[in-house]
């Protein structure tokens, strides 16, 4: 199918990405398809591709060279008379990897329900199939029912779905009691914290993601280098991380939060892990103590993912102030 597709006429229809000749078409393309979801990194990003566009000589060898190398400009582009009216990027994170991801998948608001995103995905599983994938994953905006469908035809199955949550200036919540059978203490940043955090993600990450993304111990050993990053913190006045556990009497967790302050320019972030028993009844106290400690620390907005399935964590982040600007879908298709 790939050999056929590059020696098909090029001036309509389905082809091969040229990096050489599409990548300014390309940005323009999801400029246009995407233009109410770009943020200041996307934005960013079209530039960068916008500026690889104008040196086209020097991506030459993009077009020629074995998809076992080139791993960051695979893909295939829909044109008409010579103008890209669709895109569909697949890549892989290194060369060989047997994981792909699809991104990118756009069709012009003129030439949409035509079947163009149908050929585009058919191209890009076709093509990471005959290179020895094994499944392919994307990423989708929650609202975006036509694309979630037409994915789903294709056998793409949900994993699960993140909600980026913002707040443009720190501000105090309302004070709220922790429930008098916990307990509350910083992190201890030894051996036995590091496991009771790791079983606490084990019970609160929900199975099926686990299936796909299993949990490591690795993930949450933590010791003497948030120590040292906290003495330059503490130096430069730039805010210290804190990482705060809940615990029943018997020290099992219940809950995590860390909260990491913005250095130079880079924006507030916080981290909240509840296992589901208490869902509901911690968030909001954990949320207001993060507000309490960043008060305290340079201003800053603050900006973070949030999983999507913890629903009582975002409607206590919303109640206390935070906007959800959007909610992403990772789904995953098997080959």
């Amino acid at each position: 199918m790939i050999l056929s597709l590059k020696r098909k006429k090029e001036d309509n229809g389905l082809r091969p990405l040229k990096p050489s000749r599409d990548l300014r078409g390309v940005a323009n393309l999801i400029e246009d398809a995407f233009s109410n979801e770009l943020d200041s990194y996307d934005r960013s990003a079209l530039r960068e591709m916008r500026f690889k566009g104008y040196f086209g000589l020097a991506l030459l060898w993009y077009d020629y060279f074995s998809p076992d190398i080139n791993t960051n400009l695979n893909g295939f582009v829909w044109t008409e008379n010579g103008k890209i009216i669709g895109n569909v990027t697949i890549n892989r994170n290194s060369p060989y990897s047997r994981y792909w991801f699809v991104s990118n998948v756009a069709v012009a608001k003129t030439h949409r329900h035509q079947g163009i995103g149908y050929a585009l995905m058919t191209a890009a599983i076709e093509f990471a199939h005959e290179i020895g994938g094994e499944f392919i994953v994307l990423q989708v905006h929650e609202d975006n029912a036509p694309a979630i469908s037409l994915y789903r035809l294709f056998g793409f199955k949900r994993v699960l779905a993140t909600t980026t949550l913002y707040m443009p200036q720190v501000k105090a919540a309302p004070h709220t009691a922790f429930p008098k059978e916990l307990s509350i203490r910083d992190h201890n940043l030894d051996t036995h914290d590091c496991h009771a955090a790791y079983h606490l993600a084990k019970a609160t990450i929900p199975a099926h993601v686990q299936e796909d993304k299993p949990v490591r111990q690795h993930h949450y050993m933590i010791g003497s280098e948030l120590m040292v990053d906290n003495f330059w913190r503490w130096l430069f006045r730039l805010g210290k991380v804190k990482y705060w556990v809940m615990e029943q009497k018997d020290e099992t967790f219940v809950a995590t939060l860390k909260v990491t302050p913005g250095v130079w320019g880079d924006v507030h972030r916080i981290s909240l892990m509840v296992h589901p028993k208490w869902h509901g009844k911690l968030e909001h106290p954990l949320i207001g103590l993060a507000l309490t400690h960043l008060l305290a620390c340079p201003k800053r907005s603050i900006l973070f993912e949030h999983p999507a399935e913890h629903v009582a964590g975002i409607t206590a982040f919303k109640k206390i102030g935070f906007d959800a600007l959007q909610t992403y879908v990772i789904m995953k298709l098997m080959l």
